[in-house]
């Protein structure tokens, strides 16, 4: 029976986040329904208009979430992850990107790295481009500058980007959600470190690959991504950056000054605007930021 039990397959629940971007969605929950570990797949839909729902395949398993607003990557992940945390049938949570694949094998040898090494408490492929430039899943993060560079060999990293992670659901119980005052970026920076304070252990399964194309989201949400990424960098110097948050504050500086040198002014508006939110770290942060002209 024991062996039995070992040898058994983890079920896995996998959440596809997506705002306004139907062909590659359907790609990817196309691609997880050919793994067998796959029970169920949430495609959580931010500010749907029903376009989603009607490009994904015809399959028991799929579900889809439909918010009213674009709430942001931390808000939909959470949104997915709590329903499938509904069934207790599913042991492993896999949240994906929508604009990115991985094959029933890459699964495999995620769910295999969980099963057999029961300290890690979450999991992510190798980061393969399109064109076959290759990424770590991690990233180290420099205390003193804040600025964020790929595992040197043999190095552990601070955290997992979040494209693409296989997590037990014990993990969640342990370190908890994704943090929702973080609209996009900087959220699984924080949730690695989180992880690490719980003495929660993570790493890359280089076997695994996931193919990760350029999001289209970001080309649709233009400059106001410079205003989603200094409320994050904000949010998140408030809560880890000690004694040396100046020189977090330096690096926004920075940005702000580099958009005003190229003329884009638009571009410095949106990041002080990021910049403000930032220091009253809604929670959640969606409607602080859709707000924004």
């Amino acid at each position: 029976m024991a062996e039995d039990e070992a040898s058994r397959t983890p079920r896995v629940g996998a959440v596809v986040l997506t705002w306004r971007d139907r062909s590659q969605t359907a790609q990817c929950v196309s691609e997880l329904l050919t793994s067998p570990a796959i029970v169920r797949v949430v495609a959580v839909d931010n500010e749907a208009d029903g376009t989603i729902t009607a490009a994904l395949p015809a399959d028991a398993r799929v579900s889809v979430v439909e918010l009213a607003h674009n709430t942001g990557f931390a808000v939909g992940v959470n949104t997915g992850m709590r329903a499938l945390l509904q069934d207790p049938a599913i042991e492993l949570l896999l949240v994906i990107n929508n604009d990115a694949t991985i094959t029933p094998a890459g699964i495999a040898l995620l769910t295999e790295a969980l099963s057999t090494t029961p300290s890690l408490g979450l999991v992510g492929p190798r980061i393969v481009t399109p064109e076959g430039r290759e990424f770590s899943a991690g990233g180290v993060v420099n205390r003193i500058t804040w600025g964020i560079r790929q595992p040197r060999p043999g190095e552990v990293p601070d955290f997992l980007t979040w494209a693409c992670v296989l997590v037990r659901r014990e993990t969640l119980d342990t370190v908890g959600m994704l943090d929702e005052r973080f609209f996009m970026y900087w959220e699984d920076v924080e949730f690695g470190m989180r992880a690490s304070d719980h003495g929660v252990a993570f790493a890359e399964v280089a076997g695994a690959r996931l193919v990760h194309a350029v999001s289209s989201s970001h080309a649709r949400a233009g400059s106001r991504i410079l205003a989603y990424s200094s409320q994050a960098f904000r949010h998140f110097l408030r809560l880890r950056g000690g004694a040396t948050r100046i020189t977090g504050y330096l690096r926004l500086l920075a940005k702000v000054m580099s958009r005003v040198l190229v003329g884009d002014g638009r571009g410095a508006r949106y990041v002080i605007a990021g910049w403000r939110i930032g220091r009253r770290t809604p929670d959640p942060a969606y409607p602080a930021l859709d707000a924004l002209p």
